[in-house]
């Protein structure tokens, strides 16, 4: 067990580094003619099917799988059918919260009308905010995580394993907001830090250590979240894929 968490890890390393470098190149792939957008397209598809795939696998490892990569690869499409599913869902929630503005004006204004009471739409706005942040770093992913989970290591049989019972986990509503905060908004944070040095050599040192922390955070961080999901999907989806299979003789 200690071995393929070790060799999973360093999988993860390696993995999520060549993902990071192929999105950094897709960044500045041309866009001017018909073929450097076919390119493109090509580029960013072979990112997002490299990434499931390297964290698809550790879903299903921690899943109870006997070949998580070979599973994550099997049940590729499926996997992109969750991925869209969210791009979706989160597209939804952008243009939801752009709306926002004029929603809270409007509700401050009828609040303030009935109570008599003056009511900032700014107010409403932050309220507005608070419950966006919630819906976007805690309900959103409880529940596509676990179906991410169940899909990794089932298929397309995945979405009908009861993995939603992983919202009845209260611990999970806690362990998935603080995690993705650590794997998604801090090292964010950490390379935006620009600490004063009084020279271009230090300056690069500070970078080079900023730029380690944060992947290994992230890194990290989002092994954390896989075992958690992966492992609490299996038991409330499926209690035999977690147990094993064979018993010791007598």
């Amino acid at each position: 067990m200690k071995s393929a968490i070790r060799n999973l890890s360093l999988l993860h390393l390696v993995g999520n580094a060549l993902v990071l470098w192929c999105a950094y190149y897709w960044l500045g792939v041309g866009e001017s003619s018909a073929g450097a957008l076919t390119w493109s397209a090509l580029v960013a598809l072979a990112c997002v099917c490299a990434a499931l795939w390297l964290h698809g696998a550790a879903l299903a490892q921690f899943r109870g799988s006997p070949a998580p990569l070979k599973a994550a690869l099997r049940h590729l499409l499926p996997l992109i059918a969750v991925a869209l599913a969210a791009a979706g869902i989160y597209a939804l929630l952008m243009w939801w919260q752009a709306r926002s503005p004029d929603k809270a004006f409007k509700i401050a204004s009828y609040i303030t009308l009935k109570l008599r009471k003056p009511l900032k739409p700014a107010t409403v706005e932050h309220i507005f905010g608070v419950g966006f942040w919630i819906v976007r770093w805690a309900v959103v992913p409880v529940f596509l995580l676990p179906l991410a989970a169940a899909v990794a290591g089932q298929g397309w049989s995945g979405f009908g394993a009861g993995f939603w019972r992983m919202a009845r986990r209260w611990l999970y509503w806690i362990e998935t907001p603080a995690l993705l905060v650590c794997a998604l908004w801090a090292p964010r944070k950490l390379l935006a830090w620009t600490p004063t040095m009084h020279s271009f050599g230090m300056e690069m040192t500070s970078f080079v250590a900023r730029a380690l922390a944060a992947y290994l955070l992230l890194t990290a961080a989002l092994l954390a979240l896989e075992f958690f999901t992966g492992r609490g999907s299996a038991s409330a989806g499926n209690p035999a894929v977690s147990q094993p299979v064979t018993v010791a003789s007598p």
